[in-house]
C-alpha cells in the first residue's frame, strides 16, 4: 500500500482530541455514538491521504541512454551510435517506458540536440556521463544504456558505476574504436633549465601504430622554436616508438617554446601529430677558477669561456674567507690546489659554499691535489665524493726517502727556536713515519755536503734511535750551494733499489749557483729515473721562484713555511705522501663505471688517453662515473648538503692530460661537467610554477624574503605567451602567506611561457617558467597497444558491477535492452472512494445513534412482544 498524500495522515491526531472533548462535556453522547464518530473522522483522514494498493509508477527518466561522441570513434562510429540510440529510444517508448533521456558525451555531457553548450569531442569523460545519468534516475529500478568504445579519458568510471548499482543497472553496447594506422608524437624532451649559450639536445619520440602487415612509413619531422623552423628531417618510421634527436643552443634568455610536428600519409588523427616542450634559459653562470700554480687553469678558463660560461681566475691565496664575497659565483673549480696553500677559514668557506649555499664544486687533480695535496682530514676531503686513502694494493711499494737539509748559518739565526732545529725535528719525525723495509738518506749541505745518514733501511744498520741521534747532533755550517747538494743526493737516490724514490729539499736561502737551465737538466734527468722532488721554502729570504720551479720539474710539491714551526708538519706530510704512494702514472683510457648525466652524449671510448691520476677511494653514497683499469675513481660525484661536488683525479692538462686540450670536444666536456654541479637557476627567492588541473593550470608564485620569511602584500603581475604568440597580461592575487595564485584556462595544447614580476617597496623581482599543455588524452590513446580490448574490458566491468548485460547484436539490443525500464507496472488500486463510502455509512449510523433510533426500535419491539 502507498499513500499519495501521506502528510494528511496528521488529521488522525483529531481522534484523541474528540475523546477529550467528549469527557470534558460530561460524556453526554453515548459511547457507541463516540465510536462511530471516531470511525467517521478516521476514515475521512485516511481517504484524504489517498491510499492505494500496488507500487508507484516510475517517474520520467527511468531509462537514460549515454551516447559516446568522442573523436576516437571517428565520424562513422559517432553516426552509428546516434542511429542505435534513436532505435533504442523508439523501442523503449513502444514498450511502455514513461520517459527516455538521451545524453551525448565527449569531454563534456550534453542533452541530445541541445542548443546550449557545444559537445567537446576531444575526450571521453565516461565517469561524468554516468554521474549525470545517475541524477536522472529514480530511487530504484532505473536503467542506463551506454553506447561507447570504452576508451575513457578519466579514471573513475568504474567507481561511478558502483555507485549507480543501488539505483538500477547499466547495460553496455561496445563498439570498436578506429583501427586505422596512426602516427603521433608521444614526447618532446629537453632540460628543464638551461644557461645562456648552452648547447642542449632535444629528444623526440614518435609512435607508429601500424596495422598487422604494414611496412615502415615515410614522414617529415619538424622542430620549431616559436614560429621559427629550427630543423626539418625526412624520417622512416618503423612500427612502434622511434627516437630522434636535434642539437640546439640556447641563444636568448627567457623561456624557449619548442614544438615538434610530424607529417605522414598513414595517419588517422592529426591532433596527436604535434607535441611541445619548454626550457627556461637564464644568464650565463659565473665560475670562480682557483689555481694552485700560475697558468694552471688557463686552458680550462678558455674552454669554459668559449662555452658561454663566465669565469674569474685567482690564486689559492686570494680565495675569499667570507661567504658573502662568493655570492656572485654559481660554482667553483679548484685546479691542482694544495690544501696547504689555503687557511682553515678558506677551506671552511669552500665547504659551506657547497653544503650551505648549494653551489657547485669541481676539484681537478695534479701533483698538488687530493692525497698529494694534504686534503686528508681537512674540510676539503669532507666535501669531496672520495677519501684520500688510496685503495689497498696487493703489494705495498717500498719507499726510499731523501731529505736534503740546509745547514747554512742563516738557518741557525732565531729569536726563540731556530729554523735549523726545526729542520732536524722534521727529519726525525720523517723517520718515524716510514716502515722498517723503507730506506732513508739524510744529506746536509752548506757550501759542501755531509751525509748525516747514508741510505739504509729504517730497521737495519744504526737502527732508528741511532739515525735520530745522528740527526740531532748535526752541526750548522756556512753558505748555501743547492745545486751541488741536489747533484750528489739525487745521484745517490737514483741507485736505490726501492720502487718509490722521493726527495725533499728544505732551505731558507739562495744558492751560490743560479743557472736555471742546469737545475732543470739535473732535476729532469732525475725525473726520468722515476725520482720525484718536493721543496720547502723557509721564510721570505728563500729563493721561492727557484724552489717552485724545482718542484714542478721534479713532479713534486712546493711548500712555503712562514715560520720554523711549520717545518715538522710539512716534512711529515711529505714522508706520509711518499709512504702512501697515491700517484698512479701509466697510460690508460678511462672506463665507464655507470651511466650518468656527466657523460651525456659522450662515449668513454671517445675520451683521450690519460697518463696518470691520484689514487683515491670513493665514499659511501658517491657515484663513480669513470674508473681506471685498477677500479680507482677517475670521475666521481655526489650530493653534499645543498650542493654537488665532483672529483676529477687526473689533471686538466700537464702532467697527465697533455693531449686533452687538442681534443675537439674538450670545451663541451668541461662545460658539461661544470654545469652539472651548478644549482637550479629557479631556486631563488621568487619561485614560479604551473600545476596542471582540469582545462588548464594553476599559476603558483612563492615569494620569500632573504631571512626566509614570506613576502606579503606585493604587487604581482604575470605575462603569458600562448603557443600562437598571443600575449596576455594579468595580476595575481595573494592567497596565503608568501603565495600568489591564479587559475588559468589554457585554450590549446602547446608550449606556454610565463613571466612574473613582483614589486614591493620599490624593489623588483622577476622569474620565468614554461609549461606544456599536453594533447588531449583522447588522441594519445590512439597510440596505445590493444586499445580496443582495454575499452571493451572496462565496459564489461561496468556492466558486471551493476548486474547489467553486454548487448552484442541487434536482436539483443532492440528486444532486451529496455527490459527493465519498460516493465509494465499495474495501476495502483485507489482505496479513497471505499473509505469515504464507509465513512458516510458510519456518519449516518452515528446520527441515528445520537437520536435514539435504535433505542425506540428496541422499545417498540418489546411492546409488541408484550401484547
Amino acid at each position: 500500500m502507498i499513500f499519495r498524500n501521506p502528510q494528511l495522515l496528521a488529521l488522525l491526531l483529531l481522534l484523541p482530541a474528540i475523546i477529550l472533548i467528549w469527557r470534558w462535556r460530561g460524556m453526554r453522547v453515548s459511547f457507541a455514538a463516540l465510536l462511530l464518530r471516531l470511525l467517521t473522522v478516521g476514515l475521512v483522514a485516511l481517504a484524504l491521504a489517498d491510499p492505494a494498493l500496488g507500487s508507484q509508477t516510475p517517474p520520467p527518466g527511468a531509462l537514460v541512454i549515454l551516447v559516446d561522441q568522442s573523436d576516437s570513434l571517428t565520424a562513422e562510429g559517432q553516426a552509428t551510435l546516434r542511429t542505435v540510440a534513436e532505435q533504442l529510444a523508439e523501442t523503449a517508448r513502444e514498450s511502455g517506458v514513461g520517459a527516455v533521456a538521451t545524453l551525448w558525451f565527449g569531454a563534456n555531457v550534453i542533452a541530445e540536440n541541445t542548443d546550449g553548450e557545444a559537445l567537446d569531442p576531444a575526450g571521453s569523460d565516461l565517469a561524468r556521463a554516468l554521474r549525470t545519468a545517475r541524477e536522472l534516475l529514480p530511487a530504484s529500478d532505473g536503467q542506463i544504456i551506454v553506447l561507447s568504445d570504452g576508451l575513457a579519458t578519466t579514471d573513475d568510471a568504474l567507481l561511478e558505476a558502483r555507485r549507480i548499482a543501488e539505483y538500477g543497472r547499466i547495460d553496455v553496447w561496445p563498439i570498436a574504436p578506429a583501427t586505422g594506422a596512426e602516427v603521433g608524437i608521444v614526447a618532446v624532451e629537453t632540460p628543464r633549465t638551461l644557461w645562456l649559450n648552452q648547447e642542449y639536445t632535444v629528444r623526440i619520440a614518435v609512435h607508429y601504430q601500424a596495422r598487422p602487415g604494414d611496412d615502415p612509413v615515410n614522414a617529415i619531422l619538424r622542430l620549431r622554436e616559436g614560429e621559427h623552423l629550427l630543423a626539418e628531417q625526412d624520417v622512416i618510421l618503423d612500427p612502434g616508438v622511434n627516437h630522434f634527436t636535434f642539437d640546439h643552443r640556447a641563444t636568448l634568455a627567457g623561456v624557449v617554446q619548442l614544438s615538434a610536428d610530424i607529417e605522414a600519409a598513414a595517419d588517422t588523427f592529426a591532433q596527436n601529430n604535434r607535441a611541445a616542450a619548454t626550457a627556461t634559459v637564464t644568464p650565463p653562470p659565473r665560475i670562480l677558477l682557483v689555481e694552485g700554480r700560475g697558468n694552471g687553469a688557463i686552458e680550462l678558463d678558455l674552454a669554459l669561456r668559449r662555452s658561454g660560461i663566465e669565469t674569474q681566475t685567482i690564486f689559492a691565496s686570494q680565495l675569499p674567507v667570507r661567504l658573502t664575497a662568493l655570492d656572485a659565483f654559481d660554482g667553483m673549480v679548484l685546479v691542482d690546489v694544495p690544501a696547504s696553500s689555503l687557511s682553515l677559514d678558506q677551506l671552511a668557506s669552500v665547504r659551506e659554499f657547497v653544503r650551505g649555499e648549494g653551489r657547485g664544486l669541481v676539484v681537478i687533480g695534479g701533483r698538488n691535489s687530493f692525497g698529494l695535496g694534504a686534503y686528508k682530514d681537512s674540510p676539503l676531503e669532507e666535501v669531496l665524493p672520495v677519501s684520500m686513502d688510496p685503495p689497498p694494493r696487493p703489494q705495498r711499494s717500498d719507499v726510499a726517502l731523501l731529505l736534503i737539509i740546509d745547514r747554512s748559518a742563516s738557518m741557525t739565526a732565531a729569536i726563540d727556536v731556530s729554523k735549523f732545529d726545526m729542520a732536524k725535528e722534521a727529519a726525525i719525525l720523517a723517520t718515524e713515519s716510514l716502515q722498517s723495509e723503507d730506506r732513508i738518506g739524510i744529506l746536509a749541505f752548506d757550501t759542501g755536503q755531509l751525509w748525516v745518514v747514508p741510505f739504509q733501511n729504517i730497521g737495519d744498520g744504526l737502527g732508528l734511535e741511532q739515525i735520530q741521534d745522528s740527526v740531532a747532533r748535526l752541526p750548522s755550517g756556512g753558505g748555501t750551494d743547492i745545486f751541488a747538494a741536489l747533484d750528489l743526493g739525487l745521484a745517490e737516490l737514483a741507485i736505490q733499489p726501492s720502487s718509490v724514490r722521493h726527495a725533499v729539499l728544505l732551505t731558507d736561502g739562495r744558492s751560490f749557483t743560479n743557472n736555471r737551465s742546469a737545475y732543470q737538466r739535473l732535476v729532469e734527468d732525475a725525473r726520468a729515473q722515476n725520482i720525484t722532488l718536493s721543496t720547502i721554502a723557509i721564510g721570505q729570504d728563500a729563493d721561492m721562484q727557484l724552489l717552485d720551479a724545482l718542484a714542478q720539474w721534479g713532479g713534486g710539491r712546493y711548500y712555503f713555511a712562514g715560520s720554523p714551526e711549520d717545518l715538522p708538519r710539512l716534512t711529515l706530510l711529505e714522508s706520509e705522501i711518499a709512504r702512501a704512494d697515491p700517484i698512479v702514472e701509466e697510460d690508460f683510457r678511462a672506463l665507464l663505471a655507470e651511466a650518468h648525466p656527466l657523460l651525456r652524449n659522450f662515449a668513454p671510448a671517445d675520451l683521450p688517453q690519460l697518463e696518470g691520476y691520484v689514487a683515491t677511494t670513493p665514499k659511501d653514497g658517491a657515484e663513480t662515473v669513470l674508473r681506471s683499469p685498477a677500479d680507482d675513481p677517475v670521475l666521481a660525484v655526489w650530493q653534499y648538503g645543498l650542493g654537488r661536488a665532483v672529483a676529477w683525479t687526473p689533471s686538466v692538462g700537464e702532467p697527465w692530460a697533455d693531449t686533452w686540450a687538442f681534443w675537439l670536444d674538450y670545451d663541451r666536456f668541461w662545460a658539461q661537467v661544470v654545469r652539472y654541479t651548478l644549482p637550479d637557476p629557479e631556486s631563488g627567492p621568487l619561485q614560479v610554477r604551473m600545476a596542471p588541473q582540469a582545462d588548464g593550470a594553476r599559476l603558483i608564485v612563492d615569494a620569500i624574503q632573504p631571512g626566509g620569511e614570506p613576502l606579503d602584500l606585493a604587487l604581482v603581475n604575470a605575462r603569458i605567451t600562448l603557443p600562437d604568440g598571443t600575449i596576455r597580461d594579468f595580476n595575481i592575487s595573494q592567497t596565503a602567506p608568501g603565495r600568489y595564485t591564479q587559475d588559468l584556462r589554457l585554450p590549446a595544447a602547446g608550449p606556454y611561457a610565463v613571466s612574473v614580476v613582483l614589486m614591493r617597496d620599490g624593489e623588483r623581482q622577476q622569474a620565468d617558467t614554461g609549461y606544456t599543455q599536453p594533447v588531449p588524452a583522447e588522441y594519445r590513446l590512439a597510440l596505445t597497444n590493444n586499445v580496443s580490448e582495454q575499452g571493451r574490458a572496462l565496459l564489461e566491468q561496468i556492466a558486471a558491477a551493476t548486474g547489467g548485460q553486454v548487448l552484442t547484436d541487434e536482436i539483443n539490443l532492440t528486444n532486451d535492452a529496455v527490459g527493465l525500464a519498460s516493465t509494465v507496472h499495474d495501476e495502483p488500486f485507489a482505496l479513497w472512494p471505499w473509505l469515504l463510502g464507509t465513512a458516510l455509512v458510519a456518519w449516518v449510523l452515528e446520527i441515528a445513534t445520537r437520536r435514539g433510533v435504535f433505542v425506540r426500535r428496541q422499545k417498540w419491539t418489546a411492546y409488541e412482544r408484550g401484547n
